[in-house]
């Protein structure tokens, strides 16, 4: 039996076609008893919790909304503000955001997750080759019919075996990963949308701080002016001392304004890039800043289709799903359990492998039952149904919270749609001011200082409305986020 080296090189696995389909066979008796034994799934089977029935989303009718609900919001909301530039800004950020891309990532981990749980529905086979050479020796070993005592040893073997999931325990754990890869795209869609919401609040807030840093630019000009203007009358005898102070006190005030705001936007700006995945230092996508317009129609929810559609709420509900599919898993596990092996081997030489004197085979079949382990799985079984009574509770709390968010925004947006509105009333009773005292001023019955201050009074009412605008159009975005974007009508 004395073989070279060299002829175990040219050994060719075709020759194993045989015992292929031989396991082919037992591969598909074993699929035949699965499908047979696979009949019963233990433990409950999930039930989507209740929509909360609500008849307002507030204490009170809200004036800040319209009264009917329009059929549809489009998904790229932020599109209602009528601005270029938020647009690109937010396409540029859901690209190429950093969390984005992580977030894809985590949710390819968890599909191929359940695509491994789902493997183990099926035979799983293994196949094996080995080589080895030996000396038996001629004292401890009886010597090979060839008489030599130095041979090649080369086995092939292949094992097919199968736990049939009797009582659906994998099926359960396929369910549970599934449920929580699913939640893992709500997830991810929940984050789209706050990215989304930050873009656009971070753009509301660059173009109405580059308002105020103008406004209090000319603000300071004017208050340069009156101060010159007083100093005149100071030394002409005309004010005192006390009036310049006054002014001079009143013009830095106005020029420390500035630095804060120039400080804000900066940092605004570095906010921008970044959430748009690129560094502070790179030019923002976009262009120069644009007009933003608050939304002609502000979106309206019935109570009950909100918990539908805010992707938070559907997250948790398939935490839910998935910590209530563990139940079955534990109670499976506390069941007998069924294994079945075959498995086919070859030992000989190279030249001889695959004759019958060569061939051994073996099947298995075995039944286990847990009969005692210390109170394991019972603890297990436990804990599943306190978990899912955790999931539950932590579900009816991301509900509350979401209808807490929307309830605090609508509040938000009429009392802030108040002060905004106070303010422009504030704003036109000033320029209504500052043409008076203009035309006083041309014809000779007012001073170029009561006209100054009648201008720097207008001035703090800009700023007063250019701020309270933005406050109302971060509300309106934070209302978009709070309903969870976009929806379409069923």
């Amino acid at each position: 039996m004395h073989m070279s080296d060299s002829k175990i090189m040219t050994f060719k696995f075709s020759r194993m076609a045989f015992p292929a389909r031989r396991s082919l066979e037992i591969v598909g008796i074993l699929g035949l008893a699965a499908w047979q034994l696979t009949a019963c799934t233990v433990g409950p089977d999930f039930q989507k919790p209740l929509v909360p029935v609500v008849v307002s989303l507030t204490r009170e009718p809200q004036d800040a909304l319209p009264t009917e609900r329009p059929n549809e919001i489009s998904n790229q909301w932020w599109t209602a503000y009528g601005s270029p530039r938020i647009n690109l800004l937010v396409a540029q950020a859901l690209l190429h955001n950093p969390n984005v891309e992580a977030g894809l990532a985590n949710l390819r981990v968890a599909q191929e997750i359940v695509n491994a749980q789902r493997g183990l529905f099926f035979p799983q086979v293994q196949a094996g080759y080995a080589a080895s050479r030996q000396n038996s020796g001629s004292v401890l070993a009886p010597p090979l019919n060839s008489g030599s005592t130095l041979f090649n040893l080369h086995t092939a073997q292949l094992n097919v075996g199968f736990v049939p999931d009797l009582f659906g325990g994998n099926r359960r754990q396929v369910e549970s990963l599934q449920a929580s890869a699913t939640g893992q795209q709500y997830q991810l869609e929940a984050f789209k949308i706050t990215l989304a919401s930050n873009v656009v609040a971070a753009a509301i807030a660059e173009r109405f701080l580059s308002q105020q840093i103008e406004l209090t630019q000319e603000s300071i000009r004017v208050a340069a002016e009156q101060l010159q203007q007083l100093k005149g009358l100071s030394a002409a005898g005309y004010a005192s001392g006390m009036d310049v102070a006054q002014q001079q006190v009143a013009y830095v005030q106005t020029l420390a304004l500035l630095p804060p705001l120039q400080k804000q936007i900066e940092q605004t700006r570095n906010l921008l890039a970044v959430l748009c995945g690129q560094l502070p230092t790179q030019q923002l996508p976009g262009g120069e800043l644009d007009e933003i317009h608050a939304p002609a129609a502000l979106p309206r929810v019935l109570p009950s289709s909100l918990v539908e559609r805010r992707p938070d709420v559907q997250a948790a509900q398939e935490q839910l799903h998935a910590s209530n599919a563990q139940i079955g898993v534990a109670s499976a596990n506390m069941l007998p359990q069924l294994s079945l092996s075959a498995s086919l081997v070859y030992n000989n030489s190279v030249s001889g492998l695959l004759s019958n004197a060569s061939k051994s085979w073996g099947l298995l079949g075995g039944l286990t039952q847990p009969l005692f382990d210390g109170g394991a799985l019972s603890a297990r079984k436990r804990g599943a149904i306190a978990g899912a009574e955790a999931a539950r509770a932590q579900y009816q709390s991301v509900v509350l919270v979401a209808f807490q968010n929307v309830a605090d925004t609508l509040y938000a947006l009429e009392s802030d749609g108040r002060s905004f509105s106070a303010t422009r009333d504030v704003e036109l009773a000033n320029q209504q001011l500052l043409g008076h005292t203009q035309r006083q001023f041309e014809q000779g019955y007012s001073s170029r200082l009561v006209l100054l201050a009648a201008q720097q009074s207008l001035l703090q009412s800009q700023l007063s409305r250019v701020a309270s605008h933005a406050v109302y159009l971060g509300d309106t975005v934070a209302l978009y986020q709070s309903l969870g974007g976009g929806w379409h009508s069923p």
